[in-house]
C-alpha cells in the first residue's frame, strides 16, 4: 500500500494549497440538491484529486462527492470528498478538509484527513497503523459510556423523529457532547480526545477515510444498526471498547417518519 498512500498524501497535499490560496476569496456559491452549498474551489479541489488518483490507478473506480462515480472496478473504489466542511470553509473557520479513502472489496484500505488550515496531515494504511503528522496514534481507553466524551450530528435534522430521540438519549447518556466539524471529530478519536463520535448524516464521502484511520488507531466503525459500512447514511465511530453499548441506543430506532414532539 506504499504507493497508493503516497498518491493519496500528494492529492491531498495539492487539494489542499487550493483551499489555502483561495480562502477568503470571493466565490459563487450554489445549492445542490439537499441545499447543502457548493463552491468552484470543491469542484477544483475534487479534479486536481480525481486527477491525481485516476493516472496513477486508471483501473480503480472513483467516487467523488462532487463528480458521482466513474469506473468499473468492483474491487477497488476511491471515495473522495474534497472540500469537507464546504459552509466552514466558506466563513473562514479552519475545520475544512481533503478526505481521501481507498476501499479494497469493501473493506478500508487507505485513509487520509488533511486538515490545510490547521496544518494537520492524519493517515492510515490497512495494517500499518494510524498517524498524524506522522506521529502515530491510538484511540481512547475509556470504558464508561457516562465518562466519555462525544460529538454528535444529525439531532436537528431528525429533532421531531424516533432516531433524533435516540440520538438525545445517547447524549445525555455520556459526559459530554462536542458538535466539531465531523472530519475534525474523527481526528480527534483516532488520538484518544474523544471517545464517540455519531452522525446520522454521513455519506460514504465524508466517513470512508475516516474508517480506516480509525480502525487503525484501534476503534471500531459501524453505521448506527451495527453493520460495518460507511455506505448506509449513518456512522458510529468509537474507541471499540464503547461500541456495543453506543449502538444499544438505536435498537429502537424506526424508519417510520412519524413525529414525535417528546423525547423521553
Amino acid at each position: 500500500m506504499n504507493k497508493e498512500l503516497e498518491v493519496a498524501l500528494n492529492a491531498a497535499e495539492e487539494a489542499g494549497k487550493i483551499q489555502l490560496e483561495l480562502r477568503g476569496s470571493s466565490f459563487d456559491i450554489e445549492r445542490k440538491g439537499d441545499d447543502s452549498p457548493v463552491t468552484q474551489v470543491d469542484k477544483r479541489c475534487e479534479e486536481i484529486v480525481k486527477r491525481i488518483i485516476t493516472d496513477a490507478f486508471p483501473d480503480d473506480s472513483f467516487l467523488g462527492e462532487e463528480t458521482g462515480e466513474s469506473g468499473s472496478s468492483k474491487a477497488r473504489r476511491w471515495i473522495v470528498d474534497p472540500i469537507d466542511g464546504t459552509r466552514p470553509y466558506i466563513r473562514g473557520i479552519p475545520t475544512h478538509s481533503v478526505l481521501i479513502g481507498l476501499e479494497e472489496n469493501g473493506e478500508p484500505a487507505i485513509g487520509v484527513i488533511y486538515l490545510p488550515a490547521l496544518d494537520i496531515m492524519c493517515h492510515a494504511a490497512k495494517g500499518s497503523g494510524a498517524f498524524i503528522n506522522g506521529k502515530k496514534v491510538n484511540v481512547s481507553s475509556t470504558d464508561k459510556l457516562s465518562n466519555a466524551m462525544g460529538s454528535a450530528l444529525g439531532l436537528v435534522e431528525y429533532a421531531d423523529e424516533p432516531l433524533g430521540c435516540n440520538m438525545l438519549s445517547l447524549m445525555r447518556a455520556w459526559d459530554y457532547t462536542y458538535g466539531f466539524m465531523d472530519a475534525y471529530s474523527y481526528v480527534l478519536l483516532a488520538s484518544g480526545k474523544l471517545d464517540v463520535c455519531v452522525n446520522l448524516l454521513d455519506k460514504a464521502w465524508d466517513c470512508a477515510a475516516a474508517a480506516c484511520i480509525i480502525t487503525e488507531a484501534g476503534g471500531q466503525f459501524s453505521d448506527i444498526t451495527g453493520n460495518k459500512t460507511v455506505h448506509n447514511g449513518s456512522i458510529v465511530f468509537t474507541n471499540g471498547i464503547l461500541h456495543d453499548e453506543t449502538l444499544k441506543f438505536f435498537k429502537k430506532y424506526t424508519d417510520v417518519r412519524h413525529k414525535s414532539t417528546l423525547c423521553r
